[in-house]
């Protein structure tokens, strides 16, 4: 039976769900990460190092190595509900990865036998985690003489969402110590206002780093825009259920907008006919949710500013969000069959030489109005979510 892992100490209530009962173990340079011999994710089980090591050694394919968070490992969350109903009852576990094709699983598909694709992500992983991860992966990999061709790389969600206003650079791979955990609660830039787990400023300093990083290796990298769904309840991991609202540092503010969002959430989703309105509604409530990882408009203003600045192939894929869009999703992140084809299909045309995918112009309608869209006070909030999935 899969233990809890109590070492791994993640504030939000989201990713704390994520990581408690999970394969995860605690690295000190990458504060958790996918233990030994589970290194990877394949297309139906865990791939090791040394199997990667073993075919690439056999083979002359070229290898495309995908780093990211839960998005690109796979991952769903209502498995990790389950699991908690099969706990109490002493069965066994079912894993959260493997119950979708991820944009990995495409890709190897449409690329063929003359590339071998690797699936690195690592779920509630952060561009700082990524980095230090590819650093590693890299390394380790040229020590074995191979040759990584492609990375591309997949991060924005987790950097963007709250953590108790703790930033991971001040814990991540750092001996945690109660004193100093109660001195950062207590001294303040962290009360006030949120804090998210990696600022807009570093996100783009990691991101131009994994472009060094790749420069540094003769590596051809590829960033992939993060895809999150906007008619997702906010403040919601899973159907039916909600967090319970305790006091922590940077707790009111986020409570206050998600307050905010919700009522806004209730309102658009009421509207039956799509409209501009709509829309910039529906995406001013995801700015306003700092519960569920979904990437911040700020945030993704840097992710482009790099992508530009570096000349950078991008993936940016644009769903159709007319009618709901719960279809491309798994839960509150994690895109699913349709969207990671769309994905893989991205990656591979700048692969293959058949795009070289620059950004569309960042428009995010409710965020660029001098107003702020509001909600009537009187709408009642659905107790779940707007879509039975």
């Amino acid at each position: 039976m899969v233990k809890k892992n109590k070492k791994l100490q993640f504030k939000n209530p989201v990713i704390a769900a994520q990581v408690l009962e999970s394969p995860f173990v605690p690295d000190s340079y990458l504060g958790h990460t996918m233990p030994p011999g589970k290194d990877f994710i394949g297309d139906s089980d865990f791939v090791s190092f040394d199997q990667i090591v073993s075919i690439m050694n056999s083979s002359k394919k070229k290898l495309v190595l995908n780093i990211g968070d839960s998005s690109t490992s796979g991952w769903d969350s209502n498995i990790v509900t389950k699991n908690r109903l099969r706990l109490t009852n002493s069965e066994p576990l079912l894993p959260a990865f493997f119950q979708y094709k991820t944009y990995s699983d495409f890709l190897r598909q449409i690329l063929g036998k003359e590339y071998f694709v690797v699936n690195a992500g690592v779920p509630a992983h952060t561009s700082l985690q990524g980095l230090r991860r590819l650093r590693l992966l890299l390394n380790k990999l040229a020590s074995h003489n191979i040759v990584v061709d492609w990375v591309t790389s997949y991060f924005g969600n987790n950097d963007s969402v709250w953590d108790h206003n703790r930033e991971d650079k001040d814990w991540v791979g750092k001996r945690a110590s109660f004193l100093r955990d109660c001195f950062a609660s207590f001294f303040s830039k962290k009360q006030s206002k949120i804090v998210s787990r990696v600022s807009e400023q570093d996100y783009k300093k990691n991101l131009k780093d994994i472009v060094r990083l790749c420069e540094s290796y003769a590596t051809s990298l590829i960033f992939i825009e993060p895809l999150t769904p906007l008619y997702w309840k906010p403040g919601t991991r899973v159907l039916g259920e909600d967090l319970q609202r305790n006091k922590y540092p940077g707790s009111d503010v986020v409570y206050q907008l998600l307050d905010e969002g919700r009522l806004l959430w209730a309102h658009a989703i009421a509207e039956e006919s799509f409209s501009p309105l709509k829309l910039s509604a529906l995406e001013e409530v995801r700015e306003k949710d700092y519960i569920v990882p979904r990437i911040k408009s700020g945030h993704l203003r840097s992710l482009h500013d790099v992508v530009l600045d570096c000349e950078v192939p991008f993936v940016q894929v644009k769903l159709d969000r007319s009618v709901d869009d719960i279809r491309y999703f798994i839960d509150y992140c994690h895109p699913i069959d349709g969207a990671n084809e769309f994905i893989a299909e991205g990656v591979a045309k700048i692969i293959l030489g058949k795009g070289s995918g620059h950004p569309e112009p960042l428009n995010l309608h409710g965020i660029s109005h001098p107003k702020s869209v509001k909600a009537p006070q009187d709408i009642k909030i659905p107790t779940q979510h707007y879509t039975l999935y």
